[in-house]
């Protein structure tokens, strides 16, 4: 019976010590009762959240988090004055353009400014907004861009959260 007390022993040693390496040491602990207030994450079901998420989003190249403030049939708008036309992006577009300025940026930074404009009722507004946005690709290599932007932002009912329909962009780019 020795050999099977020993067994058991080490069997027993082997999971604590397994149990015990599955904790970071360094890693604050989660706080089960953490209040959506709390977070950086703002109430998608306010205009102020919607911008607060797309700050967010910018902030910690999160592709996650900005996706989910577009519409399906999203669009992306500004004024190409090199080849005088307006350029459209469509959501694919629009997330695989973002994803790599999210990947190849070292920071970004988008401030939001006043609102210039807003109209609309509980489904649909209309917000014309400026922000700055700084853009550090390299230790020497800085872009800010300081523009206005208008944003649609459309919802089924005045309890869902609001999603991005179009993104009109009038910018110093």
């Amino acid at each position: 019976m020795r050999p099977l007390k020993t067994i058991s022993a080490m069997t027993l040693a082997a999971a604590l010590l397994g149990v015990a390496s599955c904790t970071n040491p360094f890693a604050p602990k989660l706080q089960p009762d953490l209040h959506p207030s709390i977070t950086a994450l703002g109430d998608q079901r306010t205009v102020a959240g919607v911008f607060q998420n797309i700050q967010y989003a910018y902030t910690y190249r999160d592709t996650l988090i900005y996706g989910n403030l577009l519409h399906p049939d999203y669009q992306f708008r500004y004024y190409n004055a090199d080849r005088a036309t307006e350029v459209t992006f469509n959501r694919d577009e629009e997330i695989r353009t973002t994803y790599n300025l999210f990947k190849g940026a070292d920071q970004l930074d988008i401030q939001w400014n006043e609102i210039v404009a807003q109209d609309g009722d509980s489904l649909q507004i209309d917000v014309t907004r400026g922000y700055n946005l700084k853009i550090a690709l390299q230790v020497n290599d800085l872009f800010r861009i300081d523009g206005r932007a208008t944003l649609r932002l459309v919802r089924n009912s005045p309890n869902d959260v609001w999603l991005i329909r179009s993104w009109r962009d009038d910018s110093s780019f």
